[in-house]
């Protein structure tokens, strides 16, 4: 690790490891606020797509990050030949993904799930705005802190967007184009499978998911018992709700699935016209629109 870095944080133990990096947690010496701390070795990447990821991401993060609380902030970023590392928020709840397997299969309750399609609708909306789009948004990239909201009795998690590993740019407004296959395979928007460009309309398919994950009990809409054939099965784009998992779920909710899960990418709905449905405006049922 670079001696800047060793200077300015102790460095603690290990917390996980991705694809591109590894994360510990670190203490601040000045402060003793306690951080964490992705250490990517941009010399092991063999890839020309991994490399360029790795070297716009600090920067990505940082511009989607800067006053949006639904994105994990960045604090600090150290560079030397080698070697790339940011400083960040420490996450000390659950992700998303963790939160929903605690459940037991128990589908989230429509005004609780409302409120964490809301907060991250919201935080991918600023993003856009400011060129940036995320490209894997799923439920264990989406950081739960210990702050909770009531919604209809019940709290909803306080979600926020992390790991720009695989963002782009895509230009101020969003209009842009960005191309290449990142993500992941059950998230991962059509137009991301099919190669050629697609916009940041990308990121809210990847929202819709989620959504049909919290309101299921965690089942997803496309499946495969491989990667190939859940690919396969985005392509389609055949959206179903089984009776068994999705009877006492209201036509709203479905509406805004079908309109963020749409695999006509001009049809889809942006993250802020999400923020305009109904569903999400009456809280999912909670209050008159």
């Amino acid at each position: 690790m670079s001696a800047e870095l060793k200077r300015d944080y102790e460095i603690g133990e290990e917390l996980g490891r991705g694809r591109f990096g590894v994360v510990h947690r670190c203490t601040s010496r000045a402060t003793g606020e306690a951080f964490a701390v992705k250490s990517v070795d941009r010399s092991q990447l063999g890839d020309d797509l991994d490399r360029e990821l790795a070297q716009v991401e600090p920067k990505l993060a940082q511009l989607a990050g800067a006053g949006n609380p639904g994105v994990v902030q960045v604090h600090a970023v150290y560079e030397d030949e080698a070697w790339t590392h940011t400083v960040m928020d420490l996450c000390t709840g659950p992700d998303l993904l963790e939160w929903v397997g605690l459940r037991r299969g128990e589908p989230v309750p429509e005004p609780v799930a409302a409120a964490i399609v809301a907060q991250i609708a919201q935080a991918l909306a600023l993003c856009h705005r400011r060129g940036v789009a995320h490209r894997d948004v799923k439920p264990e990239e989406e950081d739960d802190d210990d702050d909770e909201e009531e919604n209809g009795g019940e709290a909803a998690p306080r979600a926020r967007l992390a790991d720009f590993g695989s963002a782009a740019w895509v230009g101020v407004g969003g209009l842009g184009r960005a191309e290449g296959l990142v993500g992941t395979p059950h998230y991962v928007a059509p137009e991301v499978v099919a190669g050629g460009e697609y916009g940041a309309k990308a990121d809210v398919w990847s929202v819709g998911v989620v959504m049909y994950a919290l309101l299921s009990g965690g089942a997803l809409p496309f499946g495969g018992e491989t990667p190939a054939e859940v690919l396969a099965a985005v392509m389609r784009g055949t959206l179903r709700f089984p009776p068994r998992l999705f009877d006492g779920v209201s036509h709203a909710a479905k509406d805004l699935m079908r309109r963020m899960i749409c695999r006509y990418e001009w049809r889809r709905l942006t993250a802020e016209q999400v923020l305009a449905h109904p569903w999400i405006v009456s809280g999912g049922g909670a209050r008159a629109v």
